[in-house]
C-alpha cells in the first residue's frame, strides 16, 4: 500500500473522538436509551487490545479508558497515537459524518459472534493527526457502528489491557499489511496477559 492509499484504508477501519471528559459532556446530553447503547458499546472497547482484519490487513488498536488509541499498524514503525470515544448516532449525525462516505469493510465475523450486548444506537469514533499514516493522510474524524466495527474483528483477538505496550510508542515488530496473522503466532511472544485489567465489563 503506497502513502496515498493509507487515509482510505485507515478510514475504512477506524477513527477517533476526544476522550473521557468528552465522553461524559455528551452523556449528559444524550437520551437514555441512546445514552445506555453508548454504555454498552464503550465497556466492550474499554481497555482492550483489539485485532482487526480486513481488506486493508493486519491491524491491532489498544483502547485505553483515558480516551488515548495506541494502533499497531501494518507497515509503519511506530505506533500511531489518536483518541476514540463513542458517541450516540444523534450526537455523530450533528458532527456531520455519519460514516455513509467510508468505504466498506471486509471479513471478520459478525459482531454478535462476540459479544451479545445490544449498541444499536451508538458509534465508536477515532481520529488521527494530519500525516500518522504517512505524507498525504489528512487526518480525520471517522464513526463506525457496532456492526460494522466488529465485522472485522478477529475471532478470538479481544484482549484486556496494553497486551503488546503499545503505549511506550514502538510496537514489537513490523507488522505485515496481508497474509491476516494468525493468534497463535502471538503466543510465544506474548504468553501471558497483562495483569491490568479492561475497564470495561467482562467478556468471557
Amino acid at each position: 500500500m503506497n502513502a496515498a492509499d493509507a487515509p482510505k484504508a485507515a478510514a475504512a477501519r477506524l477513527s477517533r473522538c476526544a476522550g473521557a471528559a468528552t465522553l461524559a459532556a455528551l452523556a449528559l446530553s444524550a437520551p437514555a436509551n441512546a445514552q445506555g447503547a453508548v454504555d454498552a458499546l464503550f465497556d466492550l472497547l474499554c481497555g482492550r487490545t483489539v485485532h482487526f482484519y480486513d481488506a486493508s490487513g493486519n491491524q491491532i488498536e489498544y483502547t485505553a479508558g483515558d480516551g488515548t488509541a495506541y494502533l499497531w499498524f501494518h507497515g509503519i514503525e511506530d505506533v500511531i497515537v489518536g483518541t476514540w470515544g463513542v458517541y450516540s448516532d444523534a450526537e455523530v449525525a450533528e458532527r456531520g459524518n455519519d460514516g455513509s462516505g467510508d468505504e466498506g469493510r471486509d471479513g471478520g465475523l459478525d459482531s454478535g459472534d462476540l459479544f451479545n450486548t445490544p449498541t444499536s444506537g451508538a458509534q465508536v469514533c477515532y481520529e488521527y493527526a494530519p500525516g500518522a499514516f504517512g505524507p498525504f493522510d489528512p487526518g480525520g474524524f471517522h464513526c463506525f457502528t457496532e456492526r460494522d466495527l466488529f465485522e472485522t474483528v478477529v475471532e478470538g483477538g479481544v484482549f484486556p489491557g496494553d497486551r503488546y505496550g503499545l503505549r511506550d510508542g514502538e510496537p514489537p515488530y513490523l507488522l505485515p499489511e496481508h497474509p491476516f496473522v494468525a493468534l497463535e503466532s502471538f503466543d510465544a511472544d506474548f504468553p501471558q496477559l497483562p495483569p491490568e485489567p479492561a475497564c470495561g465489563v467482562p467478556i468471557s
